[in-house]
């Protein structure tokens, strides 16, 4: 499952670790989260790529130290 860096700048806005898709970009740019080429039929963002969901959420978790339950409410929905 993959997001768009938009996707991912509100996820990183909800935990308060950054505030724009620029902070989302710069960690696929230093390789902590793993980039997707977008496939043609995605036009959704502005950028060539995804993020793999999968990979934000172990930065999340092991890199930040962020609660596992906490990063799965952000990322997916639900209440605490």
């Amino acid at each position: 499952m993959t997001y768009t860096l938009e996707q991912v700048g509100r996820v990183l806005s909800k935990l308060n670790l950054g505030v724009s898709v620029h902070s989302a970009k710069k960690l696929v740019d230093n390789g902590k989260l793993k980039r997707i080429e977008r496939p043609h039929y995605c036009q959704n963002t502005a950028y060539n790529f995804l993020v793999d969901i999968e990979s934000l959420e172990t930065y999340l978790v092991n890199e930040i130290g962020l609660n596992a339950n906490e990063v799965s409410i952000a990322l997916f929905g639900g209440s605490k």
